[in-house]
């Protein structure tokens, strides 16, 4: 039951992951479900209510959650339960830097440069995504591919939610930015050496780099939120490969 309330989970908040992981063997979204639906778990923590403190809080939660599964001695939860089989000790780190990163939810200071933007979502995608190829022995000892995976999805996945944060009032910026300033975000993402990793859990990074390259070429596309949908089940081709070169 816990992982198919982790399946629930990640199906109602992130579909498109979901899609990304319905993709994938059996065996494999075992270990991307509880990882994902951790992650949703994190991102909304911050938003579920106005008092920093209690936020704080919540997102501390999972932070002792993460310490614990790595002293074998997990919390009973319904996510937790089908997390803590699969989250290795270098996942836990990753997810614990993703919690603080989500810190800039609680607080919403608007990004000074492009560099604190590419690092926190850099930060937050790459949580989950090294969690999940450690927990499927995909793992490689060279990260910066991954680190540029994580990026341009990262980056991706950000742009998509910029109208949302302009609707609540969040600042994307500490100052009033051109609508440039969108293209050299994806200029940067786009210009990390992200060779080829053989995974499923890089299925969902199919199609990030083409809408890095179509915000780049229409920069204004951004805020209005116009970014194109490429939907995960035009690739599954990719998917496929992904899992089945191993």
């Amino acid at each position: 039951m816990s992982l198919q309330a982790c399946a629930n989970l990640v199906a109602r908040a992130d579909p498109e992951r979901f899609a990304a992981t319905m993709a994938a063997p059996l065996t494999a979204r075992a270990v991307l479900l509880p990882i994902y639906a951790a992650s949703v778990e994190v991102a909304r923590a911050p938003w579920l209510t106005q008092e920093p403190m209690i936020a704080e809080m919540r997102l501390q939660w999972w932070r002792d959650v993460f310490e614990e599964i790595e002293t074998g001695t997990p919390r009973k939860h319904e996510v937790v339960d089908a997390l803590s089989p699969v989250l290795g000790p270098k996942g836990a780190e990753a997810l614990d830097a993703m919690v603080l990163a989500r810190r800039w939810d609680i607080y919403k200071e608007g990004f000074n440069t492009v560099g604190d933007v590419l690092s926190h979502v850099q930060t937050i995608t790459l949580g989950p995504m090294l969690a999940a190829l450690e927990a499927l022995d995909h793992l490689p000892e060279d990260l910066s591919a991954l680190k540029a995976h994580a990026t341009q999805l990262g980056l991706a996945r950000f742009l998509r939610g910029v109208p949302a944060l302009i609707e609540r009032k969040t600042p994307v910026w500490a100052e009033d930015q051109k609508l440039h300033i969108y293209r050299d975000l994806c200029i940067q993402a786009l210009d990390m050496t992200s060779d080829f990793i053989s995974s499923p859990a890089l299925i969902e990074t199919a199609h990030c780099r083409r809408a890095l390259g179509f915000v780049r070429k229409y920069p204004s596309v951004v805020e209005i939120g116009a970014i194109p949908e490429f939907r995960i089940g035009a690739v599954l081709s990719r998917g496929w490969l992904a899992w089945r070169c191993r």
